[in-house]
């Protein structure tokens, strides 16, 4: 089983996981095409479906050349995990997500989303203040501002 796990931690564990993404994708707008072929249903499903596998696809020659010159190998178990990042990540982002959609109809989609993105930036080592500040309002106030104001789909705002 070590065996295993080690060789899919490297190369083929990505391309697997690219493959459940595209099957996903492939799947979820197959799906909603048969529930309704208007285009209302599929104005959004389609396109999204469709960047999915293009990055799938883009990132998957990338693992697969990365693969071809044998740099795909990940990290061993055996090395010591020193930083908070290497410890705690996964499981900080899992938190930092439940309290994201927790938090999110109390203090407003939007004030929510900018606090988690930049929250994540900050947990995955950003250390410059200003691109933090401005990567988080322009993704985070742009989706509220395009469900709301484009699509006119109601969301639980503070400030928007």
């Amino acid at each position: 089983m070590d065996k295993l796990k080690r060789h899919l931690t490297g190369g083929a564990g990505h391309l697997l996981l690219l493959a459940g993404f595209a099957a996903y994708a492939i799947w979820y707008a197959r799906d909603a095409f048969a529930a309704q072929s208007k285009i209302q249903n599929m104005l959004l499903i389609a396109p999204a479906s469709a960047i999915v596998l293009v990055f799938v696809v883009l990132i998957a020659f990338s693992v697969i050349r990365s693969m071809m010159r044998g740099t795909d190998v990940a990290v061993p178990d055996d090395e010591p995990r020193d930083t908070f990042q290497q410890r705690y990540g996964t499981f900080g982002a899992s938190v930092g997500m439940a309290v994201y959609v927790i938090a999110m109809p109390f203090i407003g989609f939007d004030v929510a989303t900018v606090v988690f993105i930049a929250a994540s930036m900050v947990m995955q080592g950003a250390r410059n203040w200003i691109a933090v500040l401005v990567f988080s309002l322009i993704f985070g106030l742009l989706p509220v501002w395009a469900l709301e104001h484009v699509l006119s789909i109601p969301v639980p705002t503070l400030f928007l």
